[in-house]
């Protein structure tokens, strides 16, 4: 099940159990809304992860069609997860392909602070960034200039 989180100013999604194409596509209006309402401004989400047991194959097929179509818009993406971050960015590794967002992973105790960077793309002074690009990636290694505006 996916649920929305009550944040101001930011859009943001829980996720638990197992996640369903169903689960996907429930979120998918939503986004779509935002994307609308934010008159082709880049937007922000944040997606806790932090109860998800399993992902069917059919739930990732149908986030890489949503990706496909609407990837473009989305700018920062912060997933908070209780495994290791490495072990997460397997996980959504396809995604980094047909996405160019900004994804980055926080600990459940950084929860502040990854609304606080989905909403502005600023970061806490003493929080390490944790970009999100599995090993061998092509823009591995790479930290564009303007990443400290």
């Amino acid at each position: 099940m996916i649920e929305r989180l009550k944040e101001a100013g930011g859009l943001g999604f829980k996720a638990t159990g197992q996640i369903t194409a169903d689960d996907v596509k429930s979120v998918e209006p939503i986004i779509q809304m935002e994307i609308h309402n934010s008159r082709k401004h880049p937007i922000g989400l944040l997606f806790d992860l932090t109860a998800v047991k399993d992902v069917e194959w059919k739930a990732r097929w149908e986030e890489m069609r949503f990706l496909e179509k609407f990837g473009g818009p989305i700018a920062r993406v912060a997933v908070i997860g209780a495994r290791k971050w490495e072990e997460l960015m397997g996980d959504i590794a396809g995604a980094t392909v047909l996405m160019q967002a900004d994804i980055r992973y926080f600990q459940p105790s950084e929860m502040m602070h990854a609304w606080h960077w989905v909403k502005t793309a600023k970061y806490a002074e003493d929080l390490p960034v944790r970009p999100m690009l599995p090993p061998g990636h092509l823009m591995s290694g790479y930290h564009p200039e303007y990443t400290d505006v």
